[in-house]
């Protein structure tokens, strides 16, 4: 099926799922939106995660223009936008000066074996980003493995290593961590709060309330097909049937 088929059917299926139902029932609440990597061409990039970074700073110019943002960190604050950003590539660097310079709250969740390496942030840009005003850094696993397939001990591991390397950077504690590849199941759960995480965000779509579970945040991924309109249509849930 090509893409342009793809994305006719997608479109199809938004408009009929938003108008027919999701506008009247929980489309309300705080959207938190997953950002990857910018500019960066990535290899295993078949889906558009590497945004440019014009397009990004639109995005960002559209957002403070229109929602409330909201530190994804603190408690819940009603309707409302939080901004995340995923992996720790080098180029998140170039997204953090525009969020800087726009006073946006952030949430950046690196794994830790990536840190040094070719393409990604280095232990010093890592320390930097941390002493930022706006920013948080939570932890993305150890070897962004997925959660859900490893046993009880290799989770541990993950869990607990990648946050104890952050945390030796940043000489503070990391409190959040967002599941690689959306993966987690009911052992990942149980260990987060023995090892002292208060924040866990998911890649499942939806809108968080105060009823949500902190451990189960829902976010919704952003693309660089993906222009202002798109995004628009995202955040007020209009793709949030798959």
């Amino acid at each position: 099926m090509n893409t342009i088929l793809k994305n006719s059917i997608k479109e199809l299926l938004g408009y009929t799922y938003f108008n027919l139902y999701k506008k009247y029932i929980n489309n309300i609440g705080n959207k938190t939106l997953i950002y990857h990597a910018f500019g960066t061409k990535l290899k295993h990039d078949t889906y558009g995660i590497s945004m440019d970074i014009n397009r990004f700073k639109s995005h960002m110019i559209y957002v403070k223009d229109n929602h409330h943002i909201h530190d994804l960190t603190k408690p819940f604050a009603g309707n409302s936008i939080s901004i995340t950003i995923d992996d720790g590539y080098k180029d998140t660097l170039d997204a953090v000066d525009i969020l800087q310079n726009l006073k946006i709250p952030f949430t950046l969740f690196i794994t830790s074996d990536f840190i040094d390496k070719d393409s990604f942030l280095s232990t010093n840009d890592v320390r930097d980003i941390s002493l930022l005003k706006y920013s948080n850094i939570g932890s993305h696993g150890k070897s962004h493995s997925k959660l859900g397939l490893l046993d009880h001990v290799q989770q541990r591991r993950e869990l607990i290593e990648s946050k104890t390397f952050i945390e030796s950077i940043i000489k503070s504690k990391v409190r959040s961590i967002a599941f690689p590849h959306g993966s987690y199941n009911s052992t990942t759960l149980s260990c987060l709060k023995e090892l002292g995480y208060n924040l866990a965000a998911t890649s499942k779509k939806g809108f968080n309330t105060r009823n949500t579970d902190r451990y189960s945040l829902y976010r919704s991924e952003i693309i660089n097909s993906d222009n202002t309109k798109q995004l628009k249509k995202k955040i007020e849930g209009y793709y949030d049937f798959y």
